[in-house]
């Protein structure tokens, strides 16, 4: 039997991976009996609500620690991404299970770390550590859906655990194209990268 923190982090994978899945389709992929599930969570609209619950107080957590409200910058940019697998597998089950919507409570707390993410990637462009030239709440819905992206690749066996913090760093801070390349293509001043 897997302790309380395994568990959430079974079923969240699980949810994020099939959202609608069954009772006995989360316990079966959790690796746990139908009762215990039960008997730790009771119905699954409450395994999904203490399920997320568990996940946005995990990133709050890391959001701490990190310092994302008060450390410099760059050095709580790089300890957010050191424990972003974390923070990623919660996003997933969040962007993927409509009933957190329904919850009140955790609309509320999604809404409060969206913003608290938003601040730091506004303290970050006032400090020239983040472009300017975009609106912070982009950086802050880019950087969560890399970070799902992230989870995914390591789901699927694209990317190892350890290497993703490498590669979010070089993706959000360095882009995809061979060098920087900020207009359109057609427009006067773009160039081929």
């Amino acid at each position: 039997m897997p302790d309380e923190t395994q568990l959430y982090d079974a079923v969240a994978r699980v949810l994020a991976r099939c959202p609608g899945s069954s009772m006995q389709e989360i316990a079966t992929a959790a690796g746990v009996s139908r009762t215990t599930l039960h008997r730790a969570f009771g119905d699954r609209e409450t395994l999904v609500e203490r399920v997320s619950a568990h996940g946005l107080a995990e990133c709050e957590r890391l959001f701490d620690e990190a310092g994302i409200d008060d450390a410099p910058v760059p050095e709580a940019f790089d300890r957010l991404l050191d424990s972003a697998l974390v923070v990623a597998m919660a996003y997933a089950l969040l962007f993927s299970e409509p009933y957190v919507y329904r919850v009140p409570r955790l609309v509320e707390e999604i809404k409060t770390q969206d913003e608290r993410l938003e601040r730091f990637f506004a303290r970050g462009q006032e400090e020239g550590f983040f472009r300017p030239d975009l609106p912070s709440r982009w950086l802050a819905y880019s950087f969560g859906s890399q970070l799902e992206a992230a989870w995914w690749a390591i789901e699927d066996g694209h990317v190892g655990g350890r290497e993703a913090p490498r590669l979010l760093r070089a993706t959000i801070l360095g882009g995809i194209a061979a060098r920087a390349v900020t207009d359109p293509p057609g427009s006067a001043t773009y160039q081929r990268p």
